[in-house]
């Protein structure tokens, strides 16, 4: 803008004294006046929103063609206006400057006015120049108006090269600022940031290698990765590098530089190709290592810690098998022969001898049972629990757990009723686990409800599978308690539950077995009123000839499990 009003003051001027010297304009000289003063009107539109590069094209076109044309009017070649067209790339670089595109803007300018300069040369040819007053006799001195013109161009070519040293300026000022930005960034970082050569060879290296390696940036300028990295990560370091020299892609690594003092410190280094670099050309590299000790630390802590869980895990499941085996060998025994001695198989005992051999029977058979759902929650937590699914009557489980639980449901004051639907009479499931199942939750149900109090078990056939509930009308569970129940050994603590036996396993073997049939058990509960928890097998329900329902569900299930 400052460049076209000084333009435009110089054409006013160079106006006023045609005014002066000549005397009032044709239609030719007033087109020339125009084009002296349009610069103004350029600078004026620099107020406005048009980009810069439009008004500087426009301004560079007026100037070439203006040039050309007041030198046709000014004696063709002879015209002392002919410097004028020197100063026309020179305005372009300037122009072009601002965006570093100054060679394309020169050159379009060069163009622009050796086109305007061969039509004055075509126009003298052809002896088609207009006859100028300025070159009449008597109107002004041929030296006088060389030393205008001259005079004109310098003050032109002054204000050009001056532009140009403000940009220059601006642009050396936005570098300095630029690099001492890049500089205290690099200078304050806490990660190592380096550059390499293709070959991986040290080029520069941020201050941080003071607290990374220990040692200033030139002592490790020039180095190659063989003399940081630890021999066994240096093919990892050296992939990374490969990555971003020759391929052009992120590499990573994660390895041990060797510090200054000998040990060795864990690191994640970041390759990325220089700004610029093509793929394949194997240029510069900038890479940004952090040191990753602790992390390192952490891992190792966490793969310690689950190797000691695992050795933990196993030595348990050693334990339990061993106990199971200890234990079982003389419960058997115990069970065995208090049998014998309750049903006085060798003769006679006496009313509180039976009593005794009963209470031993009875104990025995409890421990037992401990035992075994100890171990299977065991097996169930290591994936060794293995099902055996077969076609099966459920009837006939349902009455063996409910002869199972008659005995303990008598002493207690609790009926046990039980309802089996005709189309649920036969599932496909493993037997053992399913008997397990009801006997698990009809135990439950016998313990916490008071005398009087009925225990019902249930078994439909619903779109969703074969559904088994049971249900009592004992002391029920409180909402709270509800969230808790069917983890292994939680049990409900209150004064109506207070002294009952078990270990808290019965109902997390009864989700866990459901869970491994693909099904999934529910649990619904009032204070007060009972307890009722319903356990959906999906893949157990057969048809009429014993098939199979939802094979494709079942395989798909399968698949994915």
């Amino acid at each position: 803008m400052a460049v076209q009003a000084a333009k435009g003051a110089v054409g006013t001027v160079l106006g006023l004294g045609f005014f002066g010297l000549i005397g009032r304009p044709d239609l030719a000289e007033a087109l020339a006046l125009a084009g002296l003063m349009a610069p103004a009107l350029l600078a004026l539109l620099g107020l406005t929103r048009l980009p810069l590069a439009v008004l500087e094209q426009m301004g560079l076109g007026l100037f070439a063609v203006l040039i050309g044309y007041l030198t046709a009017l000014t004696g063709g070649l002879s015209s002392p206006l002919l410097i004028w067209f020197a100063l026309v790339p020179a305005e372009a670089a300037l122009a072009g400057a601002h965006d570093g595109r100054s060679n394309p803007a020169v050159m379009r300018a060069g163009l622009i006015a050796g086109a305007a300069l061969m039509m004055v040369v075509v126009l003298e040819a052809l002896s088609a120049l207009p006859a100028s007053r300025l070159l009449l006799p008597g109107a002004m001195p041929g030296w006088a108006l060389y030393a205008v013109s001259g005079l004109g161009a310098l003050v032109q070519a002054v204000l050009i090269a001056a532009a140009a040293q403000d940009r220059q300026r601006a642009a050396d000022a936005a570098a300095a600022q630029g690099a001492a930005m890049y500089r205290f960034l690099a200078d304050n970082s806490m990660d190592l940031i380096t550059r390499h050569s293709s070959d991986g060879c040290v080029c520069f290296a941020s201050p941080a290698t003071h607290a990374l390696l220990g040692r200033a940036p030139e002592e490790i300028v020039g180095l190659a990765p063989a003399e940081l990295v630890h021999p066994d990560d240096l093919a990892a370091v050296q992939s990374a590098l490969m990555e971003a020299s020759y391929f052009g892609r992120l590499g990573e690594a994660q390895v041990r530089l060797r510090h200054k003092d000998g040990h060795h410190v864990w690191a994640e280094i970041r390759c990325r190709p220089g700004q610029g670099m093509e793929r394949g050309a194997g240029g510069d590299i900038v890479a940004v290592t952090r040191d990753i000790t602790e992390r390192k630390a952490q891992e190792r802590a966490l793969v310690e810690a689950r190797d000691a869980a695992l050795a933990a895990s196993r030595a348990k499941s050693r334990f339990l098998a061993n106990m199971s085996h200890e234990l079982r060998t003389p419960l058997n025994a115990i069970i065995g022969f208090s049998e014998v001695m309750n049903r006085e198989m060798f003769g006679t005992i006496g009313p509180r001898y039976q009593e005794y051999s009963r209470l031993i029977h009875e104990s025995g058979t409890h421990l037992l049972d401990l035992i075994n759902s100890v171990l299977d929650m065991s097996k169930i937590e290591a994936g060794k629990f293995e099902l055996a699914e077969e076609l099966f009557e459920l009837g006939d489980v349902v009455d063996s757990a409910v002869r199972f639980l008659t005995m303990p449901a008598e002493r207690a004051g609790v009926g046990l009723v039980q309802h089996v639907a005709p189309q649920a009479r036969q599932i496909f499931a493993d037997r053992r686990a399913v008997k397990q199942i009801l006997v698990n939750l009809l135990s439950n149900g016998v313990k916490y409800t008071p005398p009087g109090g009925e225990v019902r078990i249930a078994v439909e056939a619903t779109p969703q599978g074969v559904v088994l509930s049971v249900s009592d009308t004992g002391t029920g569970i409180s909402a709270d308690d509800l969230k808790r129940l069917g983890q292994p050994f939680e049990q409900v603590e209150g004064a109506e539950t207070r002294g009952k036996e078990g270990t808290g396993l019965g109902l997390a073997l009864v989700k866990a077995l459901a869970a491994m049939h693909g099904g999934e058990a529910e649990l619904h509960s009032v204070l007060g009123e009972g307890t009722t928890v319903s356990v959906r097998l999906p893949h157990a329900a057969v048809d009429g000839a014993g098939e199979r329902l939802n094979t494709a569900k079942i395989l798909r299930f399968r698949a994915a499990s």
